[in-house]
């Protein structure tokens, strides 16, 4: 229900932007109230619902900003472009051709991306740090909606873990935008996503010879781990935080099943599933909530679209998410919030409860 409101509250805004954007863009404006309003269907799982719900929130700040005098012009046709190339990439990705898992994946990568929207418009950001975003989102747009129309991505086919690269970037431009990301960080951030996004750019882009799509390649692997590695340091700049046991299990768990494949948490948490859930089938996690410092509640959608949550122990959980994703790969596929798994696998070590490479990682940031 709750879901369902913000929805109408967003689609309300967006028509009543409608009334004042540049003409070019209302068919753009029309046809993201349609994304909104076929995510209403009780199918969609709950996670893309509020994914978005968010990046509509997103576009309706940055239609605002567009007809605002005192942003300039060049900036605004900046905007004007990303925001059809989101409209563009969102109605790709509903084409049913689309796998569902990737389906997933876009969605999210958008909603990351258009964090930045309101950094992009903002008077007070520098006009570097404004060009590598409008770069890497471009970028980052431009690859995505090629995968989503059925291009050949080379090394990433769904069956080989699709869109790591575009999630990592994704996370920056998420992370970038964070009001607790330092100017320093936010600056080397950028610089370092727009570098990544232009090779992943050209390794997706058929026009690029094989010798070329070949070089690019290896710079582009070169990049995502200079990347991953601003993301560590900038989580690590922030510390651990000062969390109980209970909201640090909480936090990690919420950016985990928003950020791993569902297959993967499908498969990899069977164990600690009702019997309920094991019969009908888990079709989206969606969040979680502390139960005190043990257990976590956990909201999932069932395969026949009805919701039902259980308890699941931390202790049990948490280790199970470590497994899926690495401490080297943690901030790269959940960004700052990852600082909340490291918390925890500490709370967990301190009872005696191993939760993988977290902990070591966790030590060296505490």
């Amino acid at each position: 229900m709750e879901q369902k409101e913000e929805i109408e509250d967003v689609t309300t805004e967006l028509n009543a932007e409608t009334v004042e954007v540049p003409v070019e863009l209302e068919p753009d404006v029309e046809q993201l109230t349609t994304v909104l309003q076929e995510a209403q269907a009780p199918e969609t799982p709950p996670q893309e619902k509020d994914e978005i719900i968010a990046s509509a929130k997103n576009i309706a700040a940055a239609l605002e900003m567009i007809k605002d005098s005192t942003v300039p012009v060049e900036v605004r046709e900046d905007v004007i472009g990303i925001v059809k190339q989101v409209t563009s990439v969102l109605e790709a990705a509903s084409d049913p051709s689309v796998p569902p898992e990737e389906q997933a994946l876009i969605i999210l990568i958008v909603q990351r991306s258009t964090t930045v929207l309101k950094l992009i418009g903002d008077p007070a950001t520098s006009p570097e740090l404004r060009e590598h975003l409008i770069n890497t989102v471009e970028q980052l747009n431009r690859v995505v909606l090629r995968r989503s129309h059925g291009a050949n991505m080379r090394g990433s086919s769904p069956a080989q873990g699709s869109l790591q690269s575009e999630m990592t970037i994704g996370v920056a431009l998420a992370s970038i935008s964070e009001s607790e990301t330092s100017d320093g960080d936010r600056k080397g951030l950028a610089e370092t996503a727009d570098e990544a996004s232009s090779s992943l750019q050209a390794t997706s882009d058929p026009r690029v010879s094989e010798e070329d799509r070949d070089r690019e390649q290896k710079e582009l692997d070169e990049k995502m781990t200079r990347l991953e590695k601003r993301l560590e340091e900038t989580a690590a700049a922030q510390g651990l935080p000062d969390a109980a046991a209970g909201k640090a299990a909480e936090v990690c768990a919420n950016a985990m099943f928003k950020s791993v494949p569902e297959p993967k948490l499908i498969g990899g948490l069977t164990d600690l599933t009702p019997a309920k859930w094991d019969t009908e089938g888990v079709k989206d996690y969606w969040k979680s909530q502390e139960s005190g410092n043990e257990s976590l509640d956990v909201q999932a959608q069932l395969q026949n679209n009805t919701f039902d949550n259980s308890p699941f122990d931390v202790a049990r959980l948490i280790p199970k998410l470590a497994g899926f994703v690495p401490a080297d790969k943690l901030f790269g596929t959940v960004g700052t919030p990852g600082l909340h798994c490291l918390k925890s696998a500490l709370h967990l070590d301190r009872q005696g409860v191993a939760a993988g490479t977290w902990v070591e990682k966790a030590q060296e940031m505490a």
